[in-house]
């Protein structure tokens, strides 16, 4: 098993928006978010994803939303697992858990982070 590391780092528009995209697909198990919060106005929001590749049909799935990402912070996003029925398995502890499969295109989008400010994440995804 590896690591792969990626930067999704960027600077907003006039209207305080910016859309990152990894430039390379990526495969592996979100393991940990680092949030870095930068100079972005406080009150940004949030939304990390991932992109299907051009020919699957996968749909694109959210790995993360964050509102009011003033600081910066570390995030470990976990799945919800199910069982053999496909009956999500909700448990109070959150020993029903796993990191969520990457299979696409990691794309970060934010909003209300102020003109021309700049922020983002980093990615650490367990590789095979």
């Amino acid at each position: 098993m590896g690591l792969q590391i990626v930067r999704l780092i960027g600077t907003t528009d006039s209207s305080g928006d910016v859309t990152v995209n990894h430039t390379t697909t990526v495969q592996g198990l979100l393991y940990m978010v680092e949030w870095i919060d930068g100079d972005l106005a406080d009150g940004n929001d949030a939304v990390l994803s991932v992109q299907s590749v051009a020919g699957e049909s996968a749909a694109a799935t959210t790995l993360l939303t964050l509102t009011n990402a003033n600081s910066d912070a570390r995030y470990y996003p976990r799945a919800l697992t199910h069982d053999d029925t496909g009956t999500a398995l909700t448990g109070t502890a959150g020993g029903d858990r796993v990191a969520p499969v990457v299979s696409g295109v990691p794309r970060l989008v934010i909003s209300s982070g102020g003109d021309t400010k700049t922020g983002g994440c980093v990615l650490y995804i367990v590789t095979p």
